[in-house]
């Protein structure tokens, strides 16, 4: 049965990897996405990075024997919801939105993708803002484009589009509402790169006060020409379209999320907690992070953590905890035995589901959501918008943690969860 479980977690095929696209545009996608520092955080793989790569059994610790009963249920106040609409709100409004909007403004032939290389629940998070990146590429003529939008830009920001613009001396070109720039630079600095670029684009209005409009693409497959889907003419008419106001709106920092948006939020609550209610410990429940979106928190009778949960099969664990016990990561991710001692903690719960090796349930509570700015130590999993005004909880107990490793059905619990939690693609 166990088997049965783990065959239907994993029988999806995995995301298209193509092996010009692997070995191309991933190796020139992290150096340009170097510039804006993004941290790709899928909870399912940070779990397995815990699971799989720093878990060292330690001696010491007070072991797996005495009472793991969870005492008494404390049922936690609704009040910590957002009932605002919130960051995360108007990002999944944003990538709802963004292949109809942005498509319709390109050329013929072209259109909006998912980026399978960042694709995940976490998505892209700018360190230095905490801004979500949406997962987006263009397709054209059957080869790939990752997109970058430029959000709220730090100066860092603002000097790779005024180098490029510099570098391949692109000026101002007037149109309708503002002038463009554009630009874009070969990158052939390594074998078979010869027709790797880095296309920069840049609409500023007429009016001072409004903000400028950017994004980025590039390209990273072995035989590429170097040319790029949005050449000049097509930019220009882009911005010139009638539906360029919309995609401008789409990105505008000062709109908030639609009340359509909210219930949304509602209704994927719903229906995480129908299932996360089978396995959670009484008086706890998830809800949608406010400030990272595509994660979850969770809320229990004293306040919030960020939260996330994976379901690893045996065969992909490492070294790991003993089976029947529960362990738990300290700061460096060695790994201790802990007993029911009754005191919450945050940090790196891991244990079997089973009593033989089934999957290995890791589950990380940690504080709420920083920018890397503020906290160069922060772990990826608190990467965001530290927008969330609830209390920070004091995370689980061995007890609590443990009863949900154990719950019957664990390991489908999760995965239907991140896939009810995950940004829309």
């Amino acid at each position: 049965m166990v088997h049965d479980v783990i065959g239907r977690l994993f029988e999806g095929p995995e995301p298209t990897h193509r092996a010009d696209l692997a070995e191309g545009a991933i190796a020139h996608g992290m150096a340009v996405t170097r510039r804006r520092g993004f941290a790709v955080a899928g909870a399912t793989l940070s779990v397995l990075a815990v699971v799989a790569g720093a878990a060292v059994v330690a001696g010491g610790g007070s072991g797996g024997s005495g009472d793991w009963s969870l005492g008494p249920a404390r049922i936690s106040p609704q009040a910590y919801e957002d009932a605002a609409p919130t960051y995360a709100d108007r990002q999944r409004e944003i990538t709802e939105q963004l292949p109809k909007v942005f498509g319709a403004l390109l050329p013929a032939g072209v259109t909006v993708t998912p980026d399978p290389k960042r694709a995940g629940s976490g998505g892209g998070t700018y360190m230095a803002t905490g801004d979500y990146e949406p997962e987006t590429m263009l397709r054209s003529g059957g080869r790939y484009y990752p997109v970058e939008f430029a959000g709220p830009t730090t100066a860092d920001d603002l000097s790779g589009y005024s180098d490029a613009f510099a570098k391949e001396k692109a000026a101002p070109i007037a149109v309708a509402g503002g002038s463009i720039r554009m630009a874009v630079v070969p990158d052939g600095t390594g074998p078979g790169k010869s027709g790797f670029f880095t296309a920069w684009y840049e609409f500023k209005p007429a009016d001072a006060a409004k903000p400028a409009f950017r994004f980025m693409l590039y390209s990273g497959q072995a035989g590429d020409t170097g040319t790029t889907p949005i050449d000049a003419a097509a930019f220009k008419k882009m911005v010139e379209s009638p539906g360029f106001a919309g995609l401008q709106q789409l990105f505008d920092p000062s709109v908030q999320a639609s009340a359509a948006a909210v219930r949304e939020r509602y209704s994927i609550e719903a229906k995480i907690n129908a299932e996360a209610e089978k396995v959670l410990p009484p008086g706890f429940r998830l809800k949608l992070n406010p400030g990272a979106p595509g994660r979850l928190e969770l809320v229990g009778p004293e306040g919030v953590d960020t939260f996330s949960w994976g379901a690893t099969p045996a065969s992909q664990v490492k070294d790991s905890c003993a089976v029947g016990s529960l362990c738990f990561a300290v700061a460096d991710h060695s790994s201790r035995e802990v007993g029911p001692d009754g005191k919450p903690r945050l940090g790196y719960y891991e244990g079997w589901t089973g009593k033989s090796e089934g999957s290995m349930v890791g589950l990380t509570v940690l504080g709420k959501p920083m920018t890397w700015s503020t906290g160069m130590g922060a772990d990826p999993l608190q990467l965001g918008k530290p927008v969330e005004t609830a209390p920070q909880g004091p995370g689980l107990t061995p007890q609590q943690a443990m009863a949900i490793v154990k719950a019957p059905g664990v390991a489908k619990v999760i995965a239907d969860v991140q896939k009810l939690a995950a940004m829309p693609y």
